[in-house]
């Protein structure tokens, strides 16, 4: 009788065990489901670039990314020339920025869309001036390369656009001569034929305008900073 109570102990022990085993399993596996959502999140995005901004953004999956940083990715992001813009569908994604840095400071991102809001209002509400540089559609930016393109400036005209470059910070309407560049370019164009904008107001609009996506390259969270200080 003792040896079959202790084969059944023996057994009741294996069962124990293995419940005790397979509830650990599956604790175990439901806890790394929760612990790598940003795994899931960068998993679940379409291109390589987005992967890579999401990537820097979250530190390494390590830090919650804010879900308009994460849109902002998704746009159609790349250092091409105005060319591959016309050739491009008016349906197409949205244009955005960030093809130079990673667009990190979401507080920066806000400051700039208020700052440049607030500077489209004070001189004259222009329907044609891009209300956010990392978000633009492709038939909007169609209709400012071809301002660049078609508008020809008179030497006064010239003189003040050349003293805009001088004058910004990125030294031109943007860091790099890529689409952006004859975008803002032919917005500048636009802007001083038509509503004789000055060379400041061209500066300041670039500056303002700037979606290169890192800081460093111009201390513009400071710039954004001082003039949402400036203007309470």
């Amino acid at each position: 009788m003792s040896k079959i109570i202790i084969e059944l102990n023996k057994k009741t022990l294996v069962i124990i065990f293995l419940v005790v085993l397979l509830a650990g399993l599956f604790f175990f596996q439901k806890n790394e489901v929760k612990a790598n959502p940003l795994e899931e999140k960068y998993n679940s995005l379409n291109s390589p670039t987005a992967k890579k901004l999401f990537y820097d953004q979250s530190e390494k999956l390590t830090k919650e990314v804010p879900e308009r940083l994460i849109e902002l990715d998704e746009k159609t992001i790349g250092c091409f020339g105005p060319s591959s813009i016309m050739q491009m569908g008016n349906d197409a994604d949205n244009l955005g920025g960030q093809c130079c840095g990673t667009l990190k400071n979401i507080k920066s991102y806000d400051i700039q869309i208020k700052v440049l809001s607030d500077f489209i209002e004070e001189n004259g509400n222009i329907e044609v001036i891009p209300r956010d540089p990392y978000d633009m559609s492709i038939e909007h930016a169609k209709q400012l390369t071809s301002f660049d393109k078609d508008i020809v400036l008179s030497a006064e005209q010239e003189n003040v656009y050349n003293e805009a470059i001088s004058m910004s910070h990125h030294g031109g309407p943007c860091c790099c001569k890529c689409w952006k560049w004859y975008v803002m370019s032919g917005l500048a164009k636009k802007l001083i034929v038509d509503y004789n904008w000055n060379e400041h107001q061209i500066a300041e609009l670039w500056d303002l305008s700037s979606s290169c996506g890192h800081d460093e390259d111009t201390n513009m969270v400071q710039h954004y900073d001082s003039k949402e200080e400036h203007s309470h």
